[in-house]
């Protein structure tokens, strides 16, 4: 699975333990722990999960979604405790780009604008918040932007990447990666150019390896044709060699809901999405490309385009929509899980948005204003072998949507344990305030259970600030009834 063990043991003090869920077999037998916030008023609104090590888990309490403010960063033990706090400032003309945890503290890498140059900085934080080294990764050139930046930190910790778009001295799109070793604090810097000069060139995913493997996958829209199509290339290597851009050779097809993740069972990225011939935003079924470390320049490995099965089909979309001759849409991976047999595990979930619009008069004339209605809805399961052919799968039938306020609170969390996938949301399709947990195994068996259940009191969490912390186990933020609290799902 892709999350190791930490290299730590924790003793699970269950001081504020609110329940205990256990069922039959280990598919899903949890501890839910819960504890509230620090009960003074927070600085910041919102609340966040880095991480986890050895001395306790922290958070991030912050203000706004764009990361150009000051914020705090809370820690607590592993029983959820509250020990202190650290307030963070960047300065006025900084932006934060990573934040997360290791075995020796916290590392944060951010963008400092000084002068006419933007510098790529990094700060590491001892586990005890009470001492900080800072360093600079050196000076990204012609940057566009700080959305033309993608960071990014490998599995075990060790190692973290930076990915930049930028524009060389004869207007071609450049692309730069910084590797940054943090138990040494050694850095590269490395970049190629990309052959074209289209300004709609996007590093649109990116993942690292245990041992500095990095690679990342750039697309840009073809505008020639009445269909334009998007085109994508993946570049990769270590800390030796940045290969050249090689294309992914989908030029049919249309790509959509892609992720990009390291196996590092077979030492390879591996890049998967779905697909249609017609239409961005459907799914007609899935995309497959290795990218193993030993592939040689100039050459590629084989696309495999896989077409869903009529059972999945009608199981996502209903058997009336099939037989019309319609297909799934909106589907977004949210996490892919590659197993040591070879095979891997899609997790997805059928996201998009619509417009609500209201009427409403100003000294009897009637105005008009929008709303943007964000819509987060069933979760597929598609379990493939080595060569890709499909297992099984399965489909969570839920129903969520919500302004960009109550958005927070939709969408599904997942984590993964040695043999199970777990997955949490709130259940929210018939007001009840329901929090689900389900756990699948190797086999696509699943168990369900209701963590909270209540009608008198508002209870849910927010799955996009929550994060896997262990092997077992998930932590996330919680509101109920208007408090903020802490949750941690333990596997037992």
């Amino acid at each position: 699975m892709p999350h190791e063990k930490a290299n730590f043991e924790i003793r699970l003090m269950r001081i504020i333990s609110i329940a205990t869920l256990l069922i039959s077999g280990n598919i899903l037998a949890q501890t839910v722990t819960l504890n509230a916030l620090p009960g003074r008023k927070s600085v910041y609104s919102h609340y966040r999960v880095i991480g986890e090590n050895a001395a306790g888990i922290y958070l991030m309490n912050y203000r706004d979604a764009d990361m150009r403010k000051n914020f705090t960063i809370i820690r607590v033990n592993h029983s959820l405790e509250f020990i202190q706090e650290k307030p963070v400032e960047l300065g006025k003309r900084a932006r934060l780009i990573k934040l997360f945890t290791w075995d020796s503290g916290i590392c944060m890498l951010y963008l400092d604008k000084i002068k006419q140059q933007t510098f790529l900085q990094y700060r590491l934080i001892a586990p005890g918040l009470d001492q900080e080294f800072e360093g600079s990764l050196g000076i990204v050139s012609n940057l566009e932007s700080a959305e033309a930046v993608t960071a990014e930190y490998s599995i075990n910790r060790q190692w973290c990447a930076v990915w930049s778009e930028q524009v060389s001295e004869q207007g071609l799109q450049k692309l730069g990666v910084t590797l940054f070793h943090l138990p040494t604090h050694q850095k590269w810097q490395q970049e190629c150019l990309i052959p074209f000069s289209n300004r709609l060139v996007d590093v649109q995913e990116a993942s690292l390896g245990n041992d500095g493997q990095h690679a990342c996958v750039v697309s840009f829209d073809d505008e020639a044709g009445r269909r334009p199509l998007t085109r994508f290339f993946a570049a990769f290597g270590d800390n030796e060699r940045f290969k050249p851009l090689f294309p992914i050779n989908a030029s049919s097809y249309h790509i959509s809901g892609e992720e990009l993740v390291r196996d590092e069972f077979a030492g390879r990225f591996i890049f998967i999405g779905f697909w249609d011939e017609n239409k961005e935003e459907r799914s007609g079924g899935t995309l497959i490309l290795p990218l193993p470390d030993t592939l040689q320049e100039g050459r590629t490995e084989m696309l495999a385009s896989k077409t869903f099965s009529s059972g999945l089909v009608s199981e996502l979309i209903g058997t009336s929509a099939q037989e019309k001759g319609r297909i799934p849409a909106n589907m977004f991976i949210r996490k892919i899980v590659p197993r040591n047999d070879g095979g891997t595990l899609i997790i997805a979930e059928k996201f998009y948005t619509t417009q609500q619009l209201e009427t409403f008069y100003i000294n009897g004339i009637p105005q008009t204003s929008s709303k943007n209605v964000y819509h987060y809805d069933d979760v597929m399961l598609l379990s493939l072998n080595a060569s890709a052919e499909t297992e099984w799968f399965r489909v969570i039938h839920k129903r969520q949507s919500g302004f960009s306020g109550s958005g927070f609170y939709n969408g599904v969390a997942v984590y993964v344990c040695d043999s199970t996938v777990q997955l949490l949301y709130n259940d929210n399709a018939t007001q009840n305030n329901r929090i689900m947990h389900l756990g699948v195994d190797q086999k696509g068996a699943i168990l369900q259970k209701v963590l909270f259940n209540s009608d008198n009191v508002y209870t849910g969490f927010i799955p996009q600030e929550g994060r896997q912390t262990g092997y077992n186990r998930f932590v996330v933020p919680l509101n109920m009834d208007k408090q903020m609290m802490l949750m941690k799902v333990t596997m037992e």
